[in-house]
């Protein structure tokens, strides 16, 4: 083998190692953002539940189905209420934290498989 190719091959296999160890460093890492937003998922969810039951949003809520007939003649008036009584901040934090989860996911899922990908490349490089 000539100095040229196997400079290459070498350059090659370092240049691997250096994506590998990249990846396995957003592989940490986002694995512990998926930790931490699921661990604050659990959180979020309770309050948005609970912003639901102290604000009477579900009781309001319930009229549409009971007296559709007074709902729809004072619809105006009934949407405003129940914007007023929707736990805004809850959904928020709930949906944040969603979002969060989901990301770090596909991100997670992305990094694994650029990570099995590179364990490929290498096992062809050094053969």
């Amino acid at each position: 083998m000539d100095e040229q190719a196997l400079f290459a091959k070498i350059m090659l296999r370092i240049a691997a190692e250096r994506r590998k160890m990249l990846l396995r460093r957003k592989i940490v890492g986002f694995s512990l953002i998926l930790t931490v937003s699921s661990a604050g998922l659990i959180p979020a969810v309770k309050m948005a539940y609970a912003g639901f039951a102290g604000s009477g949003f579900v009781q309001l809520f319930s009229l549409i189905f009971s007296d559709t007939a007074v709902v729809m003649s004072l619809w105006k008036n009934f949407l405003l209420s129940l914007l007023e009584t929707m736990p805004i901040t809850g959904l928020v934090v709930a949906g944040a934290s969603l979002l969060l989860v989901l990301g770090s996911l596909k991100f997670l899922s992305k990094s694994l498989k650029g990570f099995q990908n590179s364990k490929q490349l290498i096992n062809i490089i050094s053969v």
